[in-house]
């Protein structure tokens, strides 16, 4: 026991820590992943942020019918619907996917925008494996509509229609959602941090080793004088070993007594 403690036990009070490593992102792609509240997941909304100011995002409904979400005038509201903007897809024959104002909360009222206004970008509509996507690119912040705060919270809502429909009509199911948005910044594979070379608790220096060719001669670095913080933890460590090492031996020895 008297060895086990003394040669495990410094081992696991100097053991170095292990840094972690970022993952590369590319922000052409969602990032986040958003199941609607109350909707038992027939109702999911992928979405990225980009860095200049645009959400893209993708609608995944079960089962085929109109599917959308919107921005409503009061981030506080209670009821929220009238003066909202939405975005909303339709699949059938004449399959779409349009900007709308919600001017009341009669059928009548949910009006498209103007033409001038329909400026989503990259959009489609398909029926994939026995649901509705839609997606959309979308302006953050457009003259006229109710602003999308990129780097901050925000409220939404969403609704989608009847199993089948091919045409808007009464929602079937909706709700109210909050998201805290961020710019996503793109990390390739070679911008991740690399590990540089540094001195173990003794101080030394990794050996240099060589790179190109059979007849390249290995480049010798000149000695580094280790960190006082790297000296530092060399002899913390050895003391506290030390001190373990002592510490298992005597102390058997004053239980006898």
């Amino acid at each position: 026991m008297r060895l086990f403690t003394a040669l495990i036990l410094p081992g696991l009070l100097c053991h170095p820590n292990t840094a972690s490593t970022a993952q590369a992102v590319d922000c052409s792609e969602y990032q986040h992943t958003y199941e609607m509240p109350f909707s038992g997941g027939a109702v999911i909304m992928d979405y990225v942020v980009t860095a200049d100011g645009m959400l893209k995002a993708k609608l995944t409904r079960q089962g085929k019918g109109w599917v959308g979400m919107a921005v409503p005038s009061d981030p506080n509201c209670q009821i929220c619907m009238s003066g909202s903007d939405a975005i909303i897809g339709v699949p059938g024959e004449n399959a779409s996917v349009l900007k709308y104002d919600l001017n009341a909360y009669k059928l009548a009222d949910v009006i498209p925008m103007e033409d001038t206004r329909q400026t989503l970008m990259d959009t489609s509509i398909a029926e994939v494996d026995g649901t509705t996507v839609v997606t959309f690119t979308k302006l953050l912040v457009e003259e006229g509509e109710n602003p999308i705060d990129g780097n901050g919270p925000n409220t939404f809502l969403y609704a989608m229609g009847p199993e089948g429909g091919t045409e808007l009509a009464y929602h079937t199911l909706k709700g109210k959602y909050q998201l805290d948005l961020s710019p996503c910044r793109d990390i390739s594979e070679t911008e991740m941090p690399v590990p540089s070379p540094t001195a173990d608790t003794d101080g030394n220096m990794p050996a240099p080793t060589a790179s190109g060719g059979e007849d390249t001669k290995p480049t010798v670095a000149p000695p580094t004088q280790p960190s006082g913080d790297s000296t530092s933890a060399a002899f913390e460590c050895k003391f506290v070993s030390g001190l373990v090492v002592v510490m298992a031996t005597l102390v058997p020895a004053f239980l006898v007594l």
